[in-house]
């Protein structure tokens, strides 16, 4: 007996927005930025291609991810 299946796979989980996907690439150049001795500011950022108001709406969720991923845990 042949069995169709749905035309449709069920997710497991929903990707990532495109908000998601920017703040990560933000808190990566941060990250990179700061560990390299750069002064992180929207300035330096520009130099890097982020518009002054991506950077004005991501900056708050692209610092606090950057810092929780720089954490060093001590034991």
């Amino acid at each position: 007996m042949i069995r169709y299946q749905s035309s449709t796979p069920a997710l497991v989980g929903s990707p990532p927005s495109c908000r998601t996907a920017l703040v990560s690439r933000l808190a990566d150049d941060m990250r990179e930025m700061a560990f390299a001795g750069q002064n992180v500011s929207p300035e330096t950022l520009a130099q890097r291609g982020w518009s002054q108001p991506a950077v004005k709406r991501l900056s708050a969720a692209a610092i606090a991810q950057a810092r929780r991923q720089s954490v060093r845990r001590q034991s």
